[in-house]
């Protein structure tokens, strides 16, 4: 995109702001974990990053070590079609036997679109900590349970996945 995907408007709102909005009614705490100066203008939630430049695998060591809560939602903010259905849906598989609960369809991991609960941090942390910043790699660590989900079949919409990757995905 040529610049940070968080902060650009789309309908007068930024697209972090348009995330933030979709999680609201699904959790008991917002966090945004990034840089404060970027992204302060959301509220107090915004938290830095402990591992700046180890991408979305530091970012959510970082929210599970601040959350009050064990259970986390985590989201992209540049996955726009992403819906309350899935949201209820994560949250009803992460169980006290599972540490993440992650939408797959078409042989493909959505883990930025994902539940976790705060029993994967150690392993997460593990993994940042030894430079393995995959998050499929870091998700064979912890009991994780794959969500089968078919975009564009039983309910789902067809883009529930899009991801904003190009100034033409807006």
């Amino acid at each position: 995109m040529g610049r940070d995907k968080a902060l650009i408007e789309v309908q007068g709102r930024s697209m972090l702001d348009h995330a933030l909005d979709r999680l609201d009614r699904h959790c008991t705490e917002l966090l945004v974990i990034g840089q404060t100066e970027k992204y302060g203008h959301v509220g107090p939630f915004v938290i830095a990053d402990e591992w700046p430049g180890k991408g979305p695998l530091g970012g959510i060591t970082t929210a599970m070590r601040y959350a009050s809560n064990d259970r986390l939602l985590v989201i992209a903010c540049d996955m726009p079609a992403l819906t309350g259905r899935l949201f209820d849906s994560l949250k009803a598989r992460l169980g006290t036997a599972t540490d993440a609960v992650v939408p797959r369809h078409d042989g493909l991991v959505e883990p930025l679109a994902a539940a976790y609960h705060r029993s994967a941090q150690p392993a997460f942390r593990r993994c940042v900590e030894l430079d393995v910043l995959k998050m499929s790699d870091a998700l064979s660590q912890v009991r994780t349970n794959f969500m089968e989900v078919i975009p564009g079949r039983d309910g789902w919409p067809a883009d529930l996945f899009r991801n904003i990757n190009a100034p033409g995905d807006l």
